[in-house]
């Protein structure tokens, strides 16, 4: 901009001061319009400064934002946005896939949904389902909520769900060392008497099969179970996952926007 001014006052100088000696012997009437013309060129000039200014710092505005929208990925029927890139428990974890738990497949009607789901790995590489759930490497998912939701709810669904996995790996078994740690892990969300919308569980498979449980970045249990970690992450990955009724909620892999080229 201040190249622009400078070289439209360099114009005007050189239009009044640049003149022919035929021109030099006109009346003084005729050189004081002349400065007086340059005079409103340059007010006319300075008076753009400020707005092209503003449209500079606005579009700058606009590409800030847009870089900061590329680092994370909406889930479609909530909105919820995930980190490409996020940090749990000092180690750098990387998005492959969203999807949305909700009642019955409605997840249209917001009263239906519970909440969205991120599913993370410390690899860059693409992944698949059964990558995730027979590979050695650091995994979690991330359940951020969709609305308010009792604690005592969120424990009955994962209990509902993850008992016939415990007692399946248990060879049918209602005791056991799977069945104590599914307890261990229901209580961490009954012992929350309301989980508000926007809280965070996050669910970190260790490559010990250790089941890390954060609520909102605080770590509130660490359960040693490989069958409960196993049957935690076949519950939404499995072949019999609670997705399988209603595909709208199943997982949408984003690696084409989290591995580098």
């Amino acid at each position: 901009m201040q190249q622009l001014l400078h070289k439209c006052f360099a114009n005007t100088s050189r239009d009044i001061i640049t003149q022919s000696p035929d021109q030099t012997s006109q009346s003084v009437g005729f050189t004081s319009r002349a400065m007086a013309m340059a005079g409103a060129r340059r007010m006319a000039l300075l008076a753009l400064a400020p707005l092209v200014s503003t449209s500079a710092s606005a579009h700058d505005a606009v590409l800030s934002e847009a870089n900061a929208t590329e680092k994370v990925v909406m889930e479609p029927f909530t909105g919820i946005g995930f980190e490409q890139q996020k940090q749990i428990d000092n180690t750098d974890y990387h998005l492959h896939a969203t999807a949305v738990r909700c009642m019955l497949g409605q997840c249209k009607m917001a009263m239906a949904r519970a909440y969205a789901v991120g599913l993370y790995t410390e690899d860059k590489q693409p992944v698949n389902e059964t990558a995730v759930l027979t590979g050695a490497m650091r995994r979690s998912l991330v359940l951020v909520m969709d609305k308010d939701v009792a604690g005592h709810h969120i424990a009955k669904g994962f209990d509902k769900s993850l008992l016939p996995r415990v007692r399946k790996a248990q060879a049918g078994s209602k005791r056991g060392a799977g069945k104590n740690a599914l307890r261990d892990f229901t209580s961490c969300f009954n012992r929350q008497k309301m989980l508000k919308k926007g809280s965070e569980v996050a669910l970190l498979w260790t490559p010990d099969d250790k089941l890390v449980v954060y609520i909102d970045n605080r770590v509130v249990a660490v359960i040693d179970s490989p069958i409960l970690c196993r049957a935690v992450f076949d519950m939404y990955l499995g072949e019999d996952s609670v997705f399988r009724k209603y595909r709208n909620m199943s997982f949408t892999f984003h690696d084409d926007v989290t591995t580098e080229a």
